[in-house]
């Protein structure tokens, strides 16, 4: 009797063991599940934020199309400058008026004097 009730009482032992071990991984599971779900909404919220930057960043470009460039542009920010500025007149684009990023769109190359790939352009306007 006395073997079976020491056999009784180690597996007694082993089932709480086991017990304890089950606690412990569904805590854990229960906590990794609790993070996952905080990562997701700030991912999502994240990737929201980015769409709107993105969308923001796009809508302060300004798109130039049909211009005939000239053969050669060294400095496409000071061209864009003066493009704007003789087009619509030095009152309208002051000193306070800024371009600052200037590039022609991805495009393949056309004959000189053809109307160019579209010039996109990132206008400031300075306070003060």
């Amino acid at each position: 009797m006395d073997r079976m009730s020491d056999r009784l009482d180690g597996h007694a032992e082993r089932l709480d063991q086991v017990e304890r071990r089950v606690s412990e991984a569904d805590d854990e599971h229960n906590m990794l599940a609790t993070a996952q779900k905080k990562v997701d909404t700030l991912l999502h919220t994240l990737q929201a934020k980015a769409e709107d930057l993105e969308a923001r960043s796009r809508r302060n470009n300004v798109r130039i199309v049909g211009i005939a460039e000239p053969t050669r542009i060294d400095n496409m920010d000071r061209y864009v400058e003066q493009l704007l500025s003789d087009l619509r007149g030095r009152e309208t684009f002051s000193d306070k008026f800024v371009v600052e990023l200037a590039h022609c769109s991805v495009a393949p190359q056309l004959p000189v004097g053809a109307p160019q790939c579209p010039i996109i352009a990132r206008l400031l306007k300075l306070q003060g």
